[in-house]
């Protein structure tokens, strides 16, 4: 693939040069950096594609970084690495807006895989020339945009494009494994579980948390449906 900014948030270390150097050899345009305020003052004025952050260097201020990543880069992707070893700290890290969450350290040749997996699904969305409207819910690929009314809802890039996929067959009923290999790809492995949790992320911002449901309902045994 054509040559990719990356941001690294990541320690000076033995494993943070690995992933540096693997992330070259990849044709990435690397740029390293161990100082959180230092990243935020990058990001204020490039737009890398990918970004890959140690969760330590967070501090307790995740969801303000997510935030501020959602909210200026809207077209990067964001894979967060966690030294906690059981599933609750991963699945807190795509609620609040990561794309991905692996262990650290990382297998590295997975982590660059799963890097340019979301920037190739990116890719894809930013060269369709479509807009979607259903019920009050405007999808627009050109300008990665959802509006509802006149607000526009801010999604990370993996609740976009599971909501595309649902609004695009409303009424087809998409099987769990069907949303993870038409989202994530059928050479990265993820969970079932990871799908729920951006269902449930995606409802919430939404709107579509009072029963019945309006826009995104569950069929039990099978999986989900746009309405």
């Amino acid at each position: 693939m054509d040559s990719k900014k990356i941001l690294l948030l990541v320690a000076h270390s033995k494993i943070g040069d690995k992933i540096e150097r693997a992330f070259v050899r990849a044709n990435f345009d690397v740029i390293r950096t161990d100082d959180i305020l230092q990243a935020i003052g990058y990001l204020k004025t490039e737009s890398p594609h990918a970004i890959v952050a140690d969760w330590d260097f967070a501090d307790g201020r995740l969801q303000e970084i997510t935030s501020f990543i959602r909210e200026n880069c809207r077209k990067t992707g964001l894979v967060l690495l966690s030294k906690n070893k059981n599933a609750e700290e991963r699945i807190q890290a795509l609620e609040e807006g990561a794309d991905d969450c692996l262990a650290q350290p990382p297998e590295i040749e997975e982590l660059v895989a799963k890097v340019k997996a979301i920037v190739r699904r990116i890719d894809i969305v930013d060269h369709e020339p479509r807009k979607l409207k259903v019920k009050d819910i405007e999808i627009n690929l050109d300008t990665h945009e959802v509006r509802k009314g006149n607000n526009r809802i801010d999604l990370t890039y993996t609740q976009f494009k599971i909501l595309y996929l649902l609004a695009s067959r409303r009424d087809y009923v998409f099987t769990r494994d069907e949303i993870l290999n038409k989202v994530w790809g059928k050479n990265i492995y993820v969970t079932d579980r990871t799908v729920d949790v951006h269902v449930k992320r995606l409802r919430e911002k939404l709107g579509d948390n009072s029963q019945p449901l309006k826009y995104i309902l569950t069929i039990h045994g099978l999986g989900y449906r746009f309405t």
